[in-house]
């Protein structure tokens, strides 16, 4: 089958994994988990509200932005989808073409006789 196939499975395997990952982390953002405040606290802010809302409204854009990611990704499993399609296709045809030659060559061979 090739390399087209090995590489079609080792992306669709991969895509599978960051879908996982970014819809739980977009999950873990949404619901403004504490342990993920460092990728989200305001470089700069006046006093401890402005911090809270700033920080709220970064928690919700990464969130979005995660799984907007997840959805690129998803894209990506349907593409890698095709290309195994593609490539158990192609293997198909030349083990057709195989088998034909192999018939055509064995009925030469009887005629030859």
């Amino acid at each position: 089958m090739g390399a087209l196939f090995g590489c079609a499975i080792y992306c669709m395997l991969l895509s599978i994994w960051a879908v996982i990952q970014l819809v739980l982390m977009g999950i873990f953002y949404k619901m403004e988990t504490l342990v993920l405040i460092e990728d989200v606290e305001p470089e700069e802010y006046t006093d401890y509200d402005d911090f809270i809302a700033k920080t709220k409204a970064n928690y919700s854009i990464v969130a979005i932005n995660c799984w907007i990611a997840a959805v690129i990704y998803l894209i990506f499993i349907g593409i890698s989808y095709l290309g195994i399609k593609k490539a158990q296709k192609s293997a198909k045809l030349a083990a057709q073409r195989l088998e034909d030659d192999e018939i055509m060559c064995g009925t030469l061979k009887q005629k030859q006789k």
